[in-house]
C-alpha cells in the first residue's frame, strides 16, 4: 500500500471527488441484492398461494368429472367429460415459462362451465372460481 507522501495530488482529489459516486454505486448495489432477496421470497409466498388456489380448484372439477364418468350420460356429455377431464391431466404440475397458464385455465373454466350447463348443476360461481388468475 502506498502513503499519502508517494501518491499524486491529483489522485487524491480524484479520490476526493468520486467518492459520492463510489459510495451510490456500492449503497445500489448492496439495495439491489437485498431487494432481489425480499422479492423472490415474495413471489415465492404469491405464487405458492396461487398455486394452492389453482390446485384447489382444479380438484374440484377433476372430482366432480370423475364422478360423473361412472353414471350413464348421453355421448354428447361424456365426451364434454373426457374433455375436461383431459384438459385438467395435461395442465402443467411443473414451473414452466413456456407454459400458457392462464389461456389453459381459462380454457378448462370455459369447458367445466359448459359442461355444468350440460349436466344441469348449480351455475352460482364459488369464491375459487371467480378469482382471476394473473401473474
Amino acid at each position: 500500500m502506498t502513503t499519502l507522501e508517494e501518491r499524486d495530488i491529483n489522485d487524491i482529489f480524484d479520490d476526493i471527488a468520486l467518492i459520492e459516486e463510489k459510495l451510490s454505486k456500492k449503497s445500489y448495489q448492496e439495495g439491489f441484492e437485498d431487494g432481489v432477496k425480499e422479492g423472490n421470497l415474495e413471489g415465492y409466498k404469491i405464487g405458492y398461494a396461487q398455486g394452492v388456489s389453482l390446485g384447489e380448484e382444479l380438484g374440484s372439477y377433476y372430482g366432480t368429472v370423475i364422478a360423473h364418468l361412472q353414471l350413464p350420460h348421453s355421448e354428447r356429455i361424456r365426451k364434454t367429460l373426457e374433455l375436461v377431464k383431459s384438459a385438467i391431466e395435461k395442465f402443467p404440475r411443473a414451473n414452466d415459462p413456456e407454459a400458457d397458464i392462464v389461456g389453459e385455465i381459462q380454457q378448462i373454466r370455459t369447458q367445466y362451465k359448459k359442461l355444468k350447463a350440460m349436466l344441469r348443476l348449480p351455475t352460482e360461481e364459488t369464491s375459487v372460481e371467480q378469482k382471476d388468475l394473473s401473474f
